[in-house]
């Protein structure tokens, strides 16, 4: 059997050779449905039904076999054996831009559904519909929402008739956002820890997008986060870490607010840091050694005293082999000891080790140690072998650039670097595809007004630079929606960070 793709998006042309019919059930786990993403062959599977959907491709394989086939063909033969009208629903996915955001709200007693397009920074809306298929928990929602708003009904009498709260894309298989007004989330979150870990995923994945996207406030995100810090499942910690490390562009290095950020980053970790240690026990699930890291990071940034002395306790014990510490944690001990411990000495040592070892994992390890470090003269001295292709490899440069850019102690340093040493870096990397993500990396990173001024006065004149006029305009922009955000939201989201203290 072979598929070959000829698209440049969704399911245009496809060529189906099938040389062997039982090939046909095998196909059904396997089978590549050039869309926009493997998402919508979720979607798509959710929708259907796993019965349907084997009928439908046995259908599509069997008639298109050694023949051209469109995506028409396949939404055909996937409406025909499910009833549904596949194609109407594919073609709003597939032909036009963006994704939605369905907003679920009580208004006047009324359950309420409305759909429109998702922006993170500016964006226009041009009033898209999509067929967007619900998973809704209610018999009473639609199966398939395609209008601008529907009314469900009267919520208190739909609430009692399902005796559970009301919710949409069940199993997360649906390729949109939720946003729920306080009245529906509340009800969710009443019994949170009683949620699957797919829920849980689903509803911290949709407040961090719709806060990203200026929906809903970061502050209003924050108290959420307690509710899931005792989950034991690494899909629901690594949303919820990734929500929280969301919430450091709001805090400056080492002020009043950062404290309190590090002291909510302790309350979210250190029962977890208490449960797992730093050390893989007999018999501990798939979960908690990939929840690990997670909360040894969060630990370590909520500068925990017990956290911080465990780690140099295990690096004074493995001193001579540093190498054979458990690869998920041996980056935090080394970065741990060189941000609370270090000295120049320790800085060679490390440095020597990464020239020496052909272990990419370790390599990785002592790179992010090394760039963390917080003495200016240490920085001054990584930043100098940036040029030294017998240290750093032009391939790799890139990563220590970003590790020191993303220090508080070595930004300075390091966007200095780069603006001083440009010419060098389009001679000696200029030519490989991963140049402009130099650009991305900086983006990534600034945050204040001043880097935004600085950013664009090094690079909007390089905007005729064949390569970089598209990277560079996306990137102010980029830069340019997060200090607004920032501007518009520290004072609430800090303000929410020392209530969740208290």
């Amino acid at each position: 059997m072979a598929l070959n793709r000829d698209a440049t998006d969704g399911v245009q042309s496809v060529h189906v050779q099938v040389e062997d019919p039982a090939e046909i059930d095998s196909l059904f786990d396997g089978a590549i449905v050039y869309a926009k993403g493997a998402r919508m062959l979720v979607m798509v599977r959710a929708l259907l039904g796993d019965d349907a959907l084997r009928k439908g491709l046995k259908a599509y394989f069997a008639a298109h076999q050694y023949g051209n086939a469109t995506g028409a063909d396949l939404w055909a033969a996937l409406g025909d054996a499910s009833g549904l009208d596949v194609g109407a629903i594919m073609n709003s996915w597939l032909e036009q831009p963006g994704y939605p955001v369905v907003t679920a709200a009580v208004k006047n007693g009324q359950l309420t559904l409305s759909q429109q397009q998702f922006f993170v920074g500016d964006g226009q809306d041009k009033g898209r519909l999509w067929q967007i298929p619900l998973n809704s928990n209610y018999d009473a929602a639609p199966e398939i929402f395609k209008d601008q708003t529907v009314t469900v009904g009267d919520y208190a009498e739909l609430r009692r008739t399902n005796g559970k709260p009301f919710r949409v894309n069940v199993g997360n298989d649906s390729h949109f956002i939720v946003k729920y007004d306080e009245t529906l989330l509340n009800d969710i979150l009443k019994d949170a820890g009683a949620l699957d870990a797919i829920s849980q995923l689903q509803i911290l994945q949709d407040q961090r997008l719709l806060a990203e996207g200026r929906q809903i406030s970061y502050a209003d995100v924050v108290p959420l986060l307690p509710q899931f810090a005792a989950s034991e499942r690494a899909v629901v910690t690594t949303a919820l870490y990734q929500v929280a490390s969301n919430l450091r562009k709001f805090v400056s290095p080492e002020s009043a607010e950062e404290k309190q950020l590090q002291a909510f980053f302790n309350k979210l970790s250190a029962d977890q840091v208490a449960r797992l240690g730093w050390t893989a026990k007999a018999g501990e699930s798939n979960d908690d050694q990939l929840t690990r890291p997670y909360v040894l990071s969060a630990a370590l940034y909520a500068q925990n005293q017990t956290a911080i002395a465990d780690a140099h306790a295990l690096f004074t014990a493995n001193a001579d082999k540093l190498a054979e510490l458990p690869a998920d944690t041996r980056g935090f001990i080394l970065a741990n000891e060189i941000k609370h411990f270090g000295n120049e000495a320790l800085f060679d040592k490390l440095l020597a080790a990464y020239r020496a070892t052909a272990d990419a994992s370790y390599k990785s390890d002592i790179r992010g140690a090394l760039t963390g470090t917080p003495d200016a003269a240490l920085i001054t001295k990584l930043i100098g072998q940036f040029e030294d292709a017998d240290t750093i490899k032009p391939q790799d440069l890139r990563g220590w650039f970003r590790g020191v850019l993303t220090n508080e102690k070595g930004e300075q340093a390091a966007w200095d670097w780069i603006r001083n040493e440009w010419q060098w870096l389009e001679k000696t990397v200029g030519g490989d595809m991963e140049f402009t993500t130099y650009i991305t990396v900086i983006t990534g990173i600034f945050r204040t007004p001043e880097r935004l001024a600085e950013f664009k006065t090094f690079f909007e004149p390089k905007l005729p630079t064949p390569g970089l006029t598209r990277e560079i305009t996306m990137d102010i922009k980029v830069i340019t929606s997060r200090v607004s955000l920032i501007q518009a939201e520290e004072t609430a989201v800090n303000k929410a960070i020392a209530a969740e203290n208290n």
